[in-house]
């Protein structure tokens, strides 16, 4: 099994026992400064939600919010693209004309 975080793959323990042990060692090495940093914190928590049904039902609504939450963005994004594109295509003559 295996997590995907952004386009990284981490591996996850096939035995319960190695997920929570991994699970908890990245939540505390998240909240010591260094290099693994804060960014170990949410990974640790989604390999700790693995083992548990309310978990991952929290997991699966997250997922889905922040998807859609990304899909209303892009969609933004692209709405003013197409106005900024629109805009750029009318010629100044033209305005002042009418």
């Amino acid at each position: 099994m295996k997590i995907k975080v952004g386009r990284y793959r981490i591996p996850v323990p096939k035995s319960r026992t190695g997920r929570i042990g991994a699970g908890v060692v990245l939540v505390v090495l998240g909240c010591i400064p260094g290099p693994p940093g804060p960014a170990a914190i949410p990974v640790g928590l989604t390999i700790l939600t693995l083992d548990h049904p309310r978990g991952r039902r929290w997991r699966r609504i997250v997922v889905v919010r922040a998807g859609r939450r990304w899909q209303t963005i892009q969609a933004k994004r692209e709405m003013r693209r197409a106005m900024k594109r629109d805009a750029s295509l009318v010629k100044p003559d033209m305005e002042a004309e009418g």
